[in-house]
């Protein structure tokens, strides 16, 4: 359940993300429900598939490929979004794009990768909310609770209303053995929600 919320946050980001870019690019996408956080896994992977293929603008291409990846998330294709994620960092490399492709490795298993995803977005921008909680669930697998601890702090000091690192962080607290710093993060997720 806590992975389909990270990639639905994820997916809100690329939506965007998407109004930054120029307005041609803006109008020739609207259309498209590749961008659309709305639109079904299914749809968004047709119409990102055929943003990819039209597009000439690496920029442009890089966001199709990454909603095409949040969207194989949501299916649990995690080995697609991984793909997709590393051609939309041939593209256009970003903080974004290096901590998709870090869920997607997390998701597969490959945490050590993950993590070293989430330094390469936090070395592009230290203030990837995204990153630190994907990093803190890498680290949180790898039995590193101390470490998760910190990165789910981390994302709550950039965005204290975000329940699933207040979960998350209790998770990790009660793993190691803080048992009143988890009933603590856990009562403050349940208000959140």
């Amino acid at each position: 359940m806590m992975r389909f919320v990270v990639y639905l946050v994820i997916a809100g980001v690329f939506a965007a993300a998407t109004a930054s870019l120029p307005a041609r690019g803006r109008t020739a996408l609207k259309q498209d429900t590749c961008f659309s956080d709305s639109a079904p896994a299914d749809q968004r992977i047709a119409a990102c598939s055929t943003a990819i293929r039209s597009s000439r603008q690496s920029s442009l291409k890089a966001s199709a490929l990454l909603n095409r990846a949040g969207a194989y998330g949501q299916k649990g294709e995690y080995g697609r979004a991984a793909d997709d994620s590393s051609e939309a960092i041939r593209q256009a490399p970003s903080a974004m794009a290096y901590y998709t492709r870090a869920l997607a490795y997390h998701d597969l298993g490959e945490d050590e990768q993950a993590i070293r995803d989430c330094n390469e977005a936090l070395a592009i921008d230290p203030n990837s909310e995204n990153a630190f909680f994907i990093r803190g669930a890498a680290r949180q697998q790898l039995a590193d609770f101390s470490n998760a601890i910190k990165d789910y702090s981390d994302a709550l000091r950039l965005d204290p209303s975000r329940a699933d690192a207040v979960f998350a962080r209790g998770t990790a607290n009660f793993s190691s053995g803080e048992y009143q710093a988890a009933v603590a993060d856990f009562s403050k997720a349940i208000r959140h929600w």
